[in-house]
């Protein structure tokens, strides 16, 4: 079945009442242990009835609510009349409390972040949802506020969020016993907006102002019950200054909660680090090594944007982003440069090429899968700045998306039925993608 049907059958799925999914469900409270549960509601204690969710036993797709999964299709398994629902690893315990729990975040995405010269990652967006209040995300009040700096929470599916905690400033004491709270600076007010499953823009902002102080706790932000949330964006409107680093704003932790029983989470964890949405440590002034052979993508099945720099690689040089490592474990990087009269670049080239080491870059990863329209607007890079890729999306495709800039999304993508033996790489508008999936694009849907 086209994956197209089988996204707007999964969206009107989702869409029907939760009544008409739990038909003929019996259900055990998890609060109150209140048995023969056959409503949204304990009637012993009022307890909401936790998520169906359900893994697919042939995928492995995990955080299906639907009759169908929403990675190979396969149809929902029946459901015992006995059922007891389990807890739901997308939620985790919170430390001493009971009726709220924390929904994990999966990707982090920020309007930008200051990059250590020594250790690049070390105030990266991902700092400030790894569970760690010693690490921080930073970035510089001079790049704009009044909204203009922000940060996102992609939560990786649909789920109820009630509340948004904070651990503001940066929580840590260096080598030298200075505390770093009191020298940076940290947020002051901030605007808190939702996107919901299946929309393209940020909704229903919610204002609030964080207090300055240090190790007291999180700061509770009430944002009222927002459903089908799969991401959420903080943006920053003013900050209180630091006493040295007057404009180095911090934030150590930020915490999405969802207003639910403990018992339907996972038991508090310590965390790693987070998976990165986009952030781009940039190695400034990368020199070549030779002459620049490029690709739309980290591998030699991708179409070639051209060679650059012929006479001249030694005298030119190249901002490198990212890097990838394709299946037969070579290693690839991502350069962006600007090539006079035609026009900016964002490729790839094998590392051979350029002067720079493996440890300076972040290995890009996927985001998520879409559905996407014909489009003509295919670039070699995030904008209209870009020059044109060498080919137009003639009709209805689906990929993965890696990265997400200005407007643009930098795709892979195929055709269905296409018997084209390599993969399309290219950075195309928002508009043209749709249904968002975090499941892959292995096999058939």
């Amino acid at each position: 079945m086209k994956r197209r049907i089988m996204a707007l059958l999964l969206a009107i799925m989702l869409a029907m009442p939760l009544g008409v999914l739990a038909e003929g469900i019996v259900w055990t409270c998890p609060n109150c242990g209140q048995t023969g549960n056959t409503g949204n509601f304990c009637p012993g204690c009022a307890t909401p009835r936790p998520s169906m969710d359900w893994i697919c036993p042939d995928c492995g797709q995990a955080g299906n609510t639907g009759n169908f999964c929403t990675n190979c299709g396969r149809a929902r398994p029946a459901l015992e009349p006995d059922m007891t629902w389990e807890v739901q690893g997308d939620l985790e315990q919170i430390p001493g409390e009971t009726d709220r729990v924390k929904i994990t975040t999966e990707f982090v995405d920020a309007s930008s972040y200051i990059v250590n010269k020594q250790n690049p990652s070390l105030w990266e967006p991902a700092n400030a949802a790894d569970g760690n209040e010693t690490t921080c995300w930073q970035f510089s009040a001079t790049k704009g506020l009044n909204g203009k700096s922000w940060l996102d929470l992609f939560i990786g599916g649909a789920k109820t969020v009630d509340e948004v905690w904070f651990k503001n400033g940066f929580w840590a004491v260096n080598s030298k016993g200075n505390d770093q709270y009191v020298i940076n600076a940290r947020l002051k007010g901030i605007r808190i907006s939702f996107l919901y499953d299946g929309g393209d823009a940020y909704r229903d902002p919610v204002a609030a102002t964080l207090l300055d102080e240090s190790r007291n706790g999180w700061q509770r932000v009430p944002v009222g019950r927002h459903d089908n949330v799969v991401a959420v964006r903080i943006e920053v409107i003013s900050t209180y200054q630091g006493s040295h680093y007057k404009n180095d704003v911090c934030l150590s932790e930020v915490m999405l909660v969802q207003e639910a029983p403990a018992a339907i989470a996972m038991p508090p964890q310590q965390y790693g680090e987070a998976v990165v949405y986009e952030s781009r440590p940039e190695v400034s002034g990368a020199g070549l090594l030779m002459k620049l052979a490029t690709r739309s993508g980290p591998g030699t099945e991708f179409a070639e944007p051209g060679t650059f720099f012929g006479s001249n690689w030694q005298t030119a040089s190249v901002k490198v982003l990212k890097k990838a490592c394709d299946s037969g474990g070579v290693w690839w990087v991502q350069v962006d440069f600007d090539y006079g009269s035609y026009g900016r670049y964002r490729v790839w080239t094998g590392l051979k090429r350029v002067d720079v080491r493996l440890e300076q870059l972040q290995e890009e990863k996927r985001i998520c899968g879409c559905d996407i329209m014909p489009t003509t607007d295919t670039r070699y890079g995030p904008g209209t700045g870009y020059a044109k890729a060498g080919e137009t999306i003639s009709r209805y495709a689906y990929g993965d998306i890696y990265q997400s800039e200005n407007g643009y999304v930098d795709v892979v993508y195929w055709y269905e039925d296409d018997e084209y033996d390599g993969e399309h790489r290219a950075w195309i508008p928002e508009s043209a993608v749709y249904n968002l999936y975090y499941g892959d694009n292995s096999g058939e849907n």
